[in-house]
């Protein structure tokens, strides 16, 4: 996406938290909300992966100043990642396993790099079942409470975020029915490692997750931004 800030009439500030109506702010995913026409504003945009909103929402919360807003121009780039969660809700949930997956292990941003050593081999261990998963191989009950068992006492052993990222995707995979809100709440686990990593680091991580997912799910390119769209979202948000 290419926004034209000299298009947007309204100041373009995002605020941290949900939109309450007459509070004049709303978050990035907020805005997507408004131009998508959902009937009710949300952070969840019908058109968008909840999971893929759940990060762009925490990325954009983390971005907010002492005084709840973000820059214009961190508003621009979390606005630019959020858009690109349109058009994710819909995949099938094999891919969400996968996806899960290579937040934890994959080799350049799995979240297992900001483990120590005796929490590896637990994250690991939940990455492999979830792969297999994934490609509907048969997983146990008893493979997934071994699991996230290890990855308990690797959390407690190594004070290692990234183990609890793993506990709590093994214990969403139990229930392969509830992939699209496991998979928030086994990213919501993980918060905190991502919280460790520095402001640009956090973007990239958050833009990969996102690419990823897109990646996966084979979807093609959303259509631009438009500036319009936004001023006019901005307005009723500012309402």
């Amino acid at each position: 996406m290419s926004l034209d800030l000299d298009r947007i009439t309204h100041p373009l500030r995002l605020a941290s938290g949900s939109h309450q109506p007459g509070s004049g702010k709303g978050c990035a995913m907020n805005v997507i909300s408004y131009i998508n026409g959902d009937t009710q504003i949300t952070d969840f945009p019908e058109c968008s992966a909840r999971p893929l909103a759940r990060i762009v929402q925490s990325l954009n919360d983390r971005l907010a100043g002492g005084d709840g807003f973000l820059s214009p121009e961190d508003s621009v780039v979390v606005l630019d990642i959020g858009w690109r969660t349109v058009g994710t809700a819909a995949v099938p949930r094999e891919v969400v396993w996968h996806w899960l997956s290579d937040l934890l292990v994959h080799p350049e941003m799995g979240v297992v790099k900001l483990a120590r050593p005796d929490g590896e081999v637990a994250i690991r261990r939940v990455a492999e079942l979830l792969m297999r998963f994934s490609r509907g191989e048969p997983v146990s009950a008893a493979e997934w409470s071994g699991a996230s068992s290890a990855a308990q006492e690797a959390r407690k052993a190594a004070y290692a975020n990234a183990a609890g990222y793993a506990n709590a995707a093994a214990a969403a995979a139990v229930d392969a029915a509830a992939a699209a809100a496991a998979a928030v709440d086994a990213y919501a686990a993980a918060a905190a490692a991502v919280d460790a990593y520095a402001k640009q680091a956090r973007i990239t991580f958050t833009r990969w997750a996102v690419e990823r997912w897109r990646e996966l799910a084979g979807l093609d390119e959303p259509q631009d931004i438009d500036a319009a769209a936004v001023d006019s979202a901005l307005v009723q948000i500012g309402g």
